[in-house]
């Protein structure tokens, strides 16, 4: 399992970017368990996102600071939810502006990514509730396709698109962006 499925992972990589290092016992407003933050920065380590460097003087502390890798995936964490608030996406490669009209953001009240149904390869599951407000449910997927220029982008099924507001949607989902750069990092 990849260490940012784990429950409080993308909320303790994005308090990181806050300042240079922390001190683990200033993580304790996150995760207020011992055991349970010694896991997961344990976790965090083994995949590259953090170092942990116990203190040479005094008690036994840890200063815990962002690999390169994990101040990369904590800065998309944070891209990610301005998205979610109609700011601009950025890229790995390039830049992605998502143009968020209004009457998007209303529809995405309604959109719910089935991450517990799946997060494939190379597309999610989208669960839209009450349809054009017919109170009625529809279940679709969101692939990663290349467009005509060559460019992977996301594409919907349901209204065979590279840029209606279910691809907006998914474009603010973590998961999703960790999805697209796994796919991206391998073509």
């Amino acid at each position: 399992m990849n260490s940012l499925d784990l429950k409080y992972a993308n909320t303790i990589l994005r308090r990181l970017t806050e300042k240079d290092s922390f001190m683990k016992h200033e993580l304790f407003d996150v995760v207020t368990s011992n055991q349970t933050l010694d896991k997961l920065l344990d976790a965090l380590e083994g995949d590259g996102y953090i170092t942990k460097k116990l203190s040479e003087y005094g008690r036994r502390t840890y200063e815990i600071t962002l690999t390169p890798k994990g101040h990369a995936v904590a800065e998309q964490l944070k891209r990610a939810e301005e998205a979610a608030r109609g700011a601009t996406v950025f890229e790995n490669e390039g830049r992605i502006e998502v143009q968020v009209p209004e009457e998007w953001r209303e529809k995405w009240k309604n959109l719910h990514a089935l991450f517990h149904v799946n997060v494939y390869e190379d597309h999610v599951t989208i669960m839209e509730t009450n349809h054009e407000g017919t109170g009625r449910e529809r279940i679709f997927n969101i692939y990663i396709r290349e467009n005509g220029q060559g460019h992977l982008r996301l594409w919907c099924e349901e209204d065979e698109s590279f840029d209606c507001y279910h691809v907006g949607y998914a474009l603010t989902l973590a998961p999703v962006q960790d999805m697209f750069a796994r796919v991206r990092g391998g073509k």
